[in-house]
This record gives C-alpha cells, sequence and structure tokens, in this order.
C-alpha cells in the first residue's frame, strides 16, 4: 500500500490494484441492476398508463 496525501492535506492510502478494480467491478454490477431495476419499472409504469387510459377518459377515479 501506498501513503498519499491529497490536495486538501488529507491522508488516503493506495491499496493493491487487484482492490481497486474489484470495487469498479463491484459499482459497475451495482450500476448494471439499477440500470435493469430501471428499465422494469418504466415498463410497468409504461403498463399501467396503458390500462388507465387517456387522462380524463375515467372521470369517477
Amino acid at each position: 500500500m501506498l501513503e498519499q496525501i491529497d490536495y486538501r492535506g488529507k491522508r488516503f492510502t493506495i491499496g493493491d490494484e487487484d482492490v481497486v478494480v474489484d470495487v469498479a467491478r463491484e459499482r459497475c454490477r451495482r450500476a448494471e441492476l439499477l440500470e435493469r431495476q430501471t428499465q422494469r419499472e418504466i415498463r410497468q409504469l409504461e403498463r399501467a398508463k396503458a390500462v388507465a387510459g387517456p387522462d380524463g377518459a375515467n372521470p369517477d377515479v
């Protein structure tokens, strides 16, 4: 590990490159999962809008 000081004067360590790569992979995996969840929710919203019909079509709601 390599200890460094950033521009604010705070100390931080640079670890093994494998650790950095693992962290990056985990972030990418989480981003992909969130993207899939977002796409599912968009499809559900579009289906709900299709079932509900145009705005104002059902005055009882």
